[in-house]
């Protein structure tokens, strides 16, 4: 008997049609529309990110940067009513910053009257550009006064924005300070506001707008203070003040991209005041004449000794008093140098005395630039590494790439923090205060500056200063350097602290100095219209 056949059923197969699930056309254009969703998750996650970013940068509306809103004279009261007060600029209990100024007379009174306006400036060679400035020119007004006079400043407003005037290195009261949002509002088109300060410590300073800091100052809102000594054992026969500013990416010696000419004659004793009023370091240099280093920052140095040639590096807000005797034959070039640059322009950007200056070779910057760690003698100062220090900070320079006031780029900051939320020192009067910088990225450098105060160095790189005694407002910190600094506490208020490379300040890196239980009824941000950095 046969075995049945085994029949196999057979599935049918029926082809997808084209489009269908299955089809290289259908995995084709589903694999599109996932790509197409991730790309629009992507965008929409980068944008929610950018847009995150932009707004938790911003500013506030208000912020009051008076210790009052922060200290005990404000306890008991509620947290919803302490914000509002703060916010709304009345600062409640506490010192009254108006109340910090100087007296109004004394037996000698020097009166100013700077008015900001626009003008157009030529810088020679076929350069020129719009400016902001004050009295019609960049710098502005040379301001020379004596130690101990009451200065008097009236500030006239003739632009169509809102303009300060900070004075640089000078202590002055804190109400006199200029920064926009902390010790005043920026003065207003049209209006006039008047500066009252005793002219203290003779030397070399500055002035500059601390509204908007970075458009103002870059822009022509600056001028050089020279406050001379009641009496001095050194006699400079020639005296003469040269401001360091770059115009359409070129550098400037008092508004010239020519050579700046000084008459003097052979044997009489010159000093260079030079102030760096740009944001960035040059080099400079004095051929056909040893030189001294007579003083940093407006403040002599004990026992300079002469240089020949040796470059020295001069940063944003930083002061040189160069002296030297003009020799019989030959005059004295200044020559200068961008940060960086290979060699010194051959063009000398300052000529003292008679005759051609000739240099066949110039000479090299790479050589050993000025040390002020070891230069000059010491001599006794009441600040040195052995003294109790009340308080000791550690500030780290950094930079890193996200927002700051609500733009995307660059940001600067201090250990971590950009302003306004970057940490505040509080000092109390009496106290002695020791920071601690430390650049340890590739941030760039940092020339920082202290309002309202004048620091001791202690050291360089952990090693103790081994010449004069150094005191300074600025000091610029290049990467992997560091340096500890001692100041007393000695001037109640808000003072910043912060880096006079301003775009740098203009993209974060800025700080607060504040005494206890200060109150101010100025505000920072965009209600206020102030905005010092």
């Amino acid at each position: 008997m046969k075995k049945p056949q085994k029949i196999e059923q057979q599935k049918s197969i029926i082809a997808p049609q084209e489009g269908e699930p299955g089809t290289n056309k259908w995995t084709r254009k589903n694999r599109g529309k996932r790509i197409l969703l991730g790309v629009l998750c992507l965008l929409l996650i980068a944008g929610g990110g950018i847009g995150w970013g932009v707004w938790s940068s911003r500013y506030p509306d208000r912020i009051n940067m008076g210790t009052a809103c922060q200290m005990d004279g404000m306890k008991d009261m509620s947290m919803s009513d302490m914000e509002k007060m703060c916010q709304a600029g009345n600062a409640g209990p506490g010192t009254p910053i108006d109340t910090l100024q100087a007296p109004q007379t004394a037996p000698r009174i020097d009166t100013f009257t700077l008015t900001a306006r626009s003008a157009h400036l030529s810088f020679g060679s076929g350069n020129s550009s719009d400016a902001w400035t004050f009295n019609g020119t960049s710098p502005g007004p040379t301001l020379h006064v004596r130690q101990g006079d009451l200065v008097v400043v009236h500030l006239v407003n003739h632009l169509s924005f809102g303009v300060t005037i900070h004075w640089h290195g000078m202590i002055v009261p804190n109400s006199a300070d200029g920064v926009a949002g902390v010790t005043q509002d920026a003065v207003k088109p049209g209006q006039t506001y008047t500066y009252r300060f005793l002219a203290k410590e003779a030397g070399t300073y500055w002035y500059h707008s601390h509204q908007e800091s970075f458009e103002q100052t870059g822009h022509g809102l600056y001028g050089i203070v020279v406050v001379d000594p009641i009496t001095s054992t050194v006699h400079d026969d020639v005296d003469t003040t040269l401001a360091l500013h770059s115009w359409n990416s070129s550098p400037t010696l008092n508004g010239t991209m020519g050579t700046v000419h000084v008459s003097a004659q052979p044997g009489q004793w010159v000093r260079l005041r030079l102030a760096n009023t740009d944001n960035y370091p040059y080099h400079v240099t004095l051929l056909g004449a040893s030189f001294l280093v007579a003083a940093l920052d407006g403040h002599d140095l004990n026992g300079p000794t002469p240089l020949a040639a040796v470059p020295l590096s001069i940063d944003g807000g930083q002061r040189y008093d160069l002296r030297f005797r003009l020799p019989e034959y030959g005059p004295v070039a200044l020559l200068l140098a961008k940060d960086g640059d290979q060699q010194y322009t051959k063009v000398p950007a300052v000529l003292v005395g008679q005759g051609q200056f000739v240099a066949s070779v110039l000479p090299s910057l790479s050589q050993n630039e000025f040390n002020f760690a070891t230069y000059g003698q010491p001599l006794a100062d009441p600040i040195t590494l052995q003294s109790h220090f009340d308080v000791t900070s550690t500030i780290s320079l950094g930079f890193t790439i996200g927002f700051s006031n609500g733009r995307p780029g660059p940001v600067f900051t201090l250990n971590g923090k950009t302003f306004p939320d970057s940490p505040e020192i509080v000092v109390k009067p009496g106290q002695l205060i020791r920071l601690h910088f430390e650049n340890n990225a590739d941030s760039g450098i940092h020339p920082m500056h202290l309002h309202g105060h004048t620091f001791t160095v202690l050291t360089k790189n952990g090693q103790a200063l081994a010449g004069s005694p150094i005191h300074l407002d600025t000091i610029s910190v290049r990467p992997h350097e560091s340096y500890d600094v001692a100041f007393y506490a000695d001037n109640p208020g808000l003072w910043m602290l912060h880096c006079h490379n301003l775009y740098h300040a203009n993209h974060g890196m800025d700080m607060m100095i504040v005494y206890p239980n200060i109150s101010t009824p100025y505000t920072i941000g965009n209600a206020s219209g102030n905005f010092p950095d």
